[in-house]
């Protein structure tokens, strides 16, 4: 049965819900509206009301709508996923972006595409694997034809989900991604911002717009403000909705693979909002959190008239994993004591300062005769603490820094 409230896209199945005898026979005739749990909890919300009995069906008569039965409805069962969540079975696009010489195979986005294969068929779920080396002006030449064939070849932006892969190579000293190669087969690296307008150039332009993208490239992308600050601009004039970046320095992409599921089963699917459960999705990912920090970019604001950006805004949050003994401060210990050598000797840390008097927790070596003892810094405001579990004086949860 689908909700009749304008502008709620849930169904519930009919096994759930006990239909009363007395409207039975007409359950589907327009006299009847039917509200859906979540709509009947989300008014109790608004209104700040106590819980109420759930009456699920109404009939219009004389323009006014009341009570089509006088008993609540009951609901069958248990909640087995979140109340709010839906079955999104509009068309989805997935673009797999692949630097020459990179290997797809069971790469993250194919991850995603086979996770998602249940709940579409071959017209409502389109994957693509593009690989792409625009290092020189006629390789750059040749790329642009690409993209308009590509674009052409996607047809008509009728997807209610997109989500954009770029797997790229990162230069270490800059933050610069790899265009392709040069005429001697040497790499060539630009400016986020270049390589961004480059790769969505003509016609695949307006197809990132609005839509979800994962830079599966290396930490030195958001490990420098100049090359922070150039991707910002990209996607100012882009405008995706959401972008994320990984800060590991050799960033491995299996380690997301249950982070790409849990996305594909709560915001393709169900409609959950990528922003408001991506800590969700964090605490999820079995390996991520030691791996690497997460970054997720946003572009809030509209626009004030015709193309203008003025009104729009690239929004950057970093999520670090912390350990009080193991990521003092999400900063990870060292495996070896840099003095004796020995592994993972480290006890568990305690609230300090430096010399200076900079906040951090201190962490010491317990081999004997060895005591070295390592700082970790507080990190620079802002920053929110989100636990997730405290225990015998050992923490641990997300460092939440905004305004990046």
């Amino acid at each position: 049965m689908a909700c009749s409230n304008s502008g709620c896209p849930r169904v519930v199945c009919d096994v759930c819900i006990d239909i009363p005898e007395s409207i039975s026979d007409n359950i589907s005739s327009s006299e009847i509206s039917f509200k859906c749990p979540a709509c009947h909890e989300k008014e109790e919300r608004a209104a700040r009301s106590q819980p109420m009995p759930y009456f699920a069906f109404t009939r219009t008569v004389q323009g006014n709508s009341i009570l089509a039965c006088n008993e609540p409805t009951f609901i069958s069962g248990v909640c087995e996923r979140a109340s709010k969540s839906q079955v999104c079975g509009g068309p989805i696009l997935i673009v797999h972006f692949i630097f020459t010489g990179l290997n797809a195979r069971g790469s993250v986005p194919r991850v995603l595409n086979t996770a998602l294969e249940e709940y579409h068929s071959e017209q409502t779920l389109r994957y693509l694997e593009v690989f792409f080396d625009f290092g020189t002006h006629r390789k750059l030449r040749r790329w642009l034809t690409e993209a308009e064939s590509l674009a052409a070849t996607i047809g008509t932006d009728i997807f209610q989900q997109k989500i954009f892969f770029v797997s790229v190579h990162s230069e270490v000293t800059r933050g610069d991604l790899f265009a392709g190669k040069d005429e001697q087969g040497s790499d060539v690296a630009v400016s986020p911002k270049e390589f961004m307008n480059y790769l969505f150039s003509g016609g695949l332009q307006p197809l990132i717009c609005g839509a979800t993208v994962f830079m599966l490239s290396c930490g030195p992308l958001v490990a420098f403000p100049e090359s922070i600050s150039s991707l910002k601009e990209a996607l100012l004039e882009l405008r995706p909705a959401y972008t994320i970046a990984f800060g590991a320095k050799r960033f491995i992409s299996a380690v997301i693979k249950s982070f790409i599921i849990a996305f594909g089963v709560r915001v393709v699917i169900q409609g959950h909002d990528f922003g408001e459960v991506f800590k969700d999705l964090l605490d999820v990912s079995v390996e991520l959190p030691m791996h690497t920090d997460a970054y997720i970019f946003q572009v809030k604001g509209q626009t004030t008239s015709g193309d203008s950006n003025n009104a729009l805004r690239v929004c950057g949050t970093r999520y670090s994993w912390f350990h009080s003994h193991r990521r003092p401060w999400g900063t990870p210990l060292p495996m070896s004591c840099p003095k004796c050598s020995s592994i993972r000797s480290w006890s568990p840390s305690k609230s300090s300062e430096d010399q200076s008097g900079a906040p951090g927790r201190i962490s010491t070596c317990q081999s004997p005769a060895c005591g070295f003892k390592y700082f970790s810094y507080q990190p620079q405001a802002p920053y929110e603490i989100i636990k997730t579990r405290v225990k015998d004086n050992e923490a641990k949860g997300w460092i939440k820094q905004t305004g990046v």
